[in-house]
């Protein structure tokens, strides 16, 4: 169990070291690696639960509890940047679109 903690903890810190650099150019090869660091993950935390009982899991929950705090806010930050970015693109279109009416309107 100690074993799969320590390979689930620095799969978390790798993720959330991916989740750092990621960037509009590398978005394409950075957030699969991130994802699936995550899905690893996942498997593990689903079999170290088939194993062991709540109880003993409970005293390693607190060296993955951070990581995966970081990873989360991580996460939330993209999508919220992710959001602005569209709503300012979305806003740029949309006074595109009514300066292109009112040239048609004047013609």
């Amino acid at each position: 169990m100690e074993e799969k903690i320590n390979i689930m903890e620095i799969t978390l810190n790798k993720v959330l070291n991916y989740l750092e650099i990621l960037s509009e150019e590398n978005f394409e090869v950075i957030f699969p690696k991130a994802k699936l660091g995550m899905e690893y993950v996942n498997r593990l935390k689903t079999e170290l639960k088939n194993q062991f009982t709540g109880e003993e899991l409970t005293k390693f929950e607190e060296r993955l509890l951070a990581p995966a705090k970081l990873i989360k806010n991580k996460f939330d930050d993209i999508v919220t940047l992710k959001k602005v970015k569209l709503a300012v693109i979305s806003e740029e279109i949309s006074h595109l679109q009514n300066q292109k009416k009112i040239v048609n309107y004047y013609r």
